[in-house]
């Protein structure tokens, strides 16, 4: 089969594959009620989790986007150079251009739900955050054609999201959690630790699996930590795009938290990846190490100290070990690759006599 054909093939996956999570994955989510479209602030003890809606929203089309484009990736064969470019902003546009049936798909959820008026849930809300995933997920698929590590990374994290989705649900009998949080659990003690801390481990766990894989495979430490974090940056997007909501449930602070631990988790594991390399930096390696695991154990503990979800910033201790990981944690991976590659320049090789 010609390369043409193949790529046919992968552009109609592209835009199938798209339009088909765009539109189930709203519809599945109402139906399972992992969406609860009637939650308000009018009713006692009233939480406000509708807010979770929009984020929610945000995250299925930017998802359908870039899960749609990575399928229809696995159809057209590895190429370099112009025919590389070419595929990869075919693909994207394609899986777009699917995705654009879930906003009508969106929209039309909101109306047969009919959510109470006291909520921020419009038909506009629902319509401008499909379309804001859309964009999103157009932006997130360009780059993560570009690297197979954030692919798969981005994918498994969509997987387990959907997962926390669900078993949250299941659990509190119909409550939009916050994404990627359990909820229904009660607010103090082992199961309100263990409800915040599991969704964040696993995703730290994914982020240290896909940069460690990245740098085994021989790609740079800097290259692989952030292409590990595109799943959890797109889900800190929807936080962000849907305006920060926050309430008992946890919300914009669990998001800072689980970037806080899947950027430090991903610093580790792509300084673990080229622990066999022959080039390794000796020193910068252990030390990135070191600091990521300082980064996630603050994070534990200040879970442990609150007996609640973890959050970033609750005592001058944690945010000291925070703030200085943060601001340290970015530049290793870089400054090791540079390092390395000096060295690679230095050598020099003269033919035998």
């Amino acid at each position: 089969m010609s390369r043409v054909a193949r790529l046919s093939i992968g552009l109609m996956l592209a835009i199938g594959c798209s339009a088909l999570l765009a539109v189930g994955q709203p519809r599945f989510g109402s139906r399972t009620r992992v969406l609860d479209w009637h939650a308000c602030f009018c009713d006692p003890g009233g939480d406000g989790s509708s807010l979770f809606i929009i984020g929610f929203i945000t995250w299925f089309q930017t998802m359908a986007v870039l899960i749609g484009a990575t399928v229809g990736r696995l159809a057209v064969p590895p190429s370099t150079g112009p025919g590389r470019a070419v595929t990869t902003v075919a693909l994207t546009v394609a899986a777009s251009m699917g995705a654009l049936a879930g906003i009508p798909a969106a929209v039309r959820e909101v109306v047969m739900e009919q959510p109470s008026p006291y909520t921020s849930l419009s038909v506009s809300s629902v319509r401008e955050a499909a379309v804001v995933g859309v964009v999103l997920g157009t932006v997130a698929a360009f780059g993560a054609l570009w690297s197979v590590p954030a692919m798969v990374g981005a994918g498994l994290s969509w997987a387990w999201l959907w997962l926390v989705g669900l078993a949250s649900t299941s659990h509190s009998g119909g409550y939009t959690a916050a994404l990627g949080m359990l909820y229904g659990y009660p607010r103090e003690g082992a199961d309100a630790f263990l409800a915040g801390i599991i969704p964040l481990a696993v995703m730290a766990a994914i982020a240290v699996g896909t940069a460690w894989w990245g740098t085994h495979r021989g790609g740079l430490r800097f290259t692989a930590m952030y292409a590990a974090m595109l799943g959890p940056s797109l889900v800190f997007a929807a936080y962000y795009s849907s305006g920060y909501p926050y309430d008992n449930a946890g919300g914009f602070e669990n998001a800072a938290a689980l970037m806080l631990m899947t950027m430090v988790a991903a610093a580790g594991g792509a300084a673990a990846g080229v622990s066999c390399g022959r080039c390794r930096h000796r020193l910068l390696d252990p030390l990135i190490i070191v600091l990521a695991v300082t980064g996630i154990i603050s994070e534990v503990a200040v879970g442990i100290a609150t007996g609640f979800y973890p959050a970033p910033f609750s005592n001058p201790v944690t945010v000291t070990l925070v703030v200085a990981t943060l601001i340290t944690l970015p530049f290793l991976p870089g400054v090791a690759d540079l390092v390395i590659a000096s060295r690679q320049e230095q050598v020099t090789y003269s033919p035998r006599p």
